[in-house]
């Protein structure tokens, strides 16, 4: 076998197969590492919507410029909130897409004691015009508690303005206005009280991720086994072959060519 590793094409050949092989296992540990990462965020889900709603003024402080953003581990936690919805201000985000159809999210400003919060409160199909905001229930009017999970605010990456009525993103710095305080999330409405009228669709609690990683850092290290059982296969049928036709090069032994004669 060492003879045939020797020979200028099987080193070439071997040397691309350990590059595949190494290629492989470092794209299983990518995958491998991705699947651990998403799993920690799976745990920190669980954990989150687990825990018992509290008013938003205990996780949030509302201020003019939330530039910090919400800490990671407050992202899903339930909250509740009251106020009054400022319909006015109401707008539909666009580009949401939802069970393969597009559609808007209806974000409304909820105005508390403390500050202006931005409220999901559903998703509406678009129509044939996406240039239209489409027509959906309005909030319930005078006051209201809303009870939500808390997600991080978004940023306008678009620097044209969106049609009429429209926005790019729930992002509390765009879309309330002036020194307003303000919080540094939005929420994902699940009640009210009183109850929203019907005619939009709530967004469903998050699934959890990275089951797929896994599969595929297991595929890559089937991978490099296949590919270093094939590598080794091949070798040894062709040293075998060489061994073969060594033999009948050397030709019979001569006290069989005596005994033919």
């Amino acid at each position: 076998m060492l003879e045939v590793l020797r020979q200028r094409r099987w080193l070439g050949f071997s040397a691309f197969v350990l590059a595949m092989l190494v290629l492989c296992v470092v794209l299983a540990n990518w995958q491998w590492g991705r699947y651990q990462q998403r799993s920690a965020e799976n745990d920190r889900l669980d954990a989150a919507l687990a825990e018992p709603a509290v008013p938003v003024d205990d996780l949030v402080e509302a201020t003019p410029d939330p530039g910090a953003g919400l800490a990671p581990e407050l992202a899903w936690r339930m909250v509740t909130a009251s106020g009054t919805f400022d319909a006015a201000a109401e707008v539909a985000v666009r580009r949401r897409p939802l069970d393969g159809r597009n559609g808007y999210w209806i974000v409304t400003p909820l105005v508390t004691g403390s500050g202006t919060l931005l409220v999901n409160r559903g998703w509406v199909a678009a129509g044939m015009d996406a240039t239209t905001a489409p027509e959906v229930p309005a909030p319930p009017a005078g006051e209201v508690t809303v009870t939500g999970r808390l997600r991080p605010p978004e940023t306008t990456t678009h620097s044209d303005p969106p049609p009429a009525g429209q926005a790019w993103a729930a992002d509390p710095q765009v879309l309330v206005s002036g020194d307003t305080p303000r919080y540094a999330a939005y929420v994902e409405l699940r009640d009210s009280d009183p109850p929203a009228a019907e005619g939009l669709t709530a967004l469903a609690d998050p699934g959890h991720r990275g089951l797929n990683n896994l599969v595929y850092s297991v595929q890559w290290l089937i991978f490099a086994l296949v590919g270093a059982f094939g590598w080794w296969r091949l070798i040894r049928q062709e040293s075998r072959r060489d061994g073969g036709d060594d033999a009948a090069a050397d030709g019979p032994e001569p006290g069989v060519a005596q005994a033919r004669a």
